[in-house]
């Protein structure tokens, strides 16, 4: 009888785990139906075809393998390219990750009026990157631009200085404006974090006589840990990603061009369509293993500490 009553309870088990995992599939299948058509088959079409030669002004698609791979080996403006969006990505990340998690601290000790200083901190975020880039175009202006006058009145030499004259200047004026949009994306996840972690902490790290400098290293620093992997990921792919900025700012310019104008370029205007997209994928490929790298790395001392 015992052994009935067990069989019985284990197949309603089994019965309910069946109908939960049924459920289950049923709830997330529009998701992975719409990843499906949005990214993956998109994603896995752009693979084949730069595997072929698709250019509008030749006839048909041959199958090339990795030609459009390895011509990438030899040209000499995508090593340039690289070597500027390596630039753009380190000093974003840097200063959007650094910046951004002080403004998240700084904004955490508000108590009043947080939600206002919060508005006027996503504005940069929530106008389009045309748009922030022709009002940074306005600052930069060497005669009328603000910034050289305010350099100016500070008696500094910057009348009329041209900031695109130099590649240095030039790669460092179009990672503020990108840094000025996209910061504010890493301190709404960093502020987040910080305000779920529990008061009891801090009280017990100043009845041990910790100060805000040391309460902030080893308490919030340690807690906002996966929140600033998470950030960091979003800056390192925005990075990578970066067009706007560079096209607006400074046009088709080799100084200061990243990838991905590159690819803008060798797609719609010399129109080799498959070695755009064999850049393309590419470049996913580096952002993506960047950033793994350092999630998986803030994920293991997450998980150990």
């Amino acid at each position: 009888m015992t052994a009935l009553v067990s069989e019985g309870a284990r197949s309603k088990r089994g019965v309910g785990f069946n109908a939960d995992a049924t459920l289950g599939l049923l709830l997330v299948s529009p998701i992975v139906i719409t990843m499906a058509a949005l990214v993956f088959y998109p994603m896995g079409r752009t693979v084949w075809d730069s595997l072929h030669r698709v250019n509008p002004m030749q006839a048909g698609t041959p199958f090339v393998g990795l030609e459009n791979y390895s011509r990438m080996l030899s040209d000499g403006q995508l090593a340039t390219t690289w070597s500027n969006t390596l630039m753009y990505v380190v000093l974003a990340v840097v200063a959007e990750t650094v910046f951004g998690v002080l403004a998240a601290a700084l904004i955490n000790q508000i108590k009043v009026g947080r939600q206002w200083v919060l508005a006027a901190v996503i504005l940069p975020w929530a106008l389009p990157g045309v748009v922030n880039s022709v009002i940074w175009l306005w600052i930069y202006q060497p005669g009328a631009g603000l910034l050289n006058g305010i350099l100016s009145a500070l008696g500094l030499p910057f009348e009329n200085h041209v900031w695109f004259n130099d590649r240095t200047s030039a790669i460092v004026a179009v990672t503020i404006v990108h840094v000025w949009r996209m910061m504010p994306l890493t301190i709404v996840i960093v502020l987040a974090a910080m305000q779920s972690i529990p008061a009891h902490l801090y009280e017990a790290a100043r009845i041990d006589g910790a100060t805000r400098v040391q309460m902030f290293t080893l308490v919030t620093l340690p807690l906002v840990r996966s929140a600033i992997a998470v950030a960091m990921t979003n800056a390192t792919v925005n990075a990578f990603n970066l067009f706007d900025e560079a096209w607006v700012l400074a046009g088709a310019s080799l100084e200061t061009r990243p990838v991905l104008v590159q690819i803008y370029l060798e797609t719609f205007q010399n129109l080799r369509f498959s070695y755009g997209m064999a850049l393309s994928v590419v470049i996913t490929l580096v952002s993506l293993l960047i950033s793994l790298v350092y999630v998986l790395r803030v994920y293991r001392n997450t998980r150990f500490d």
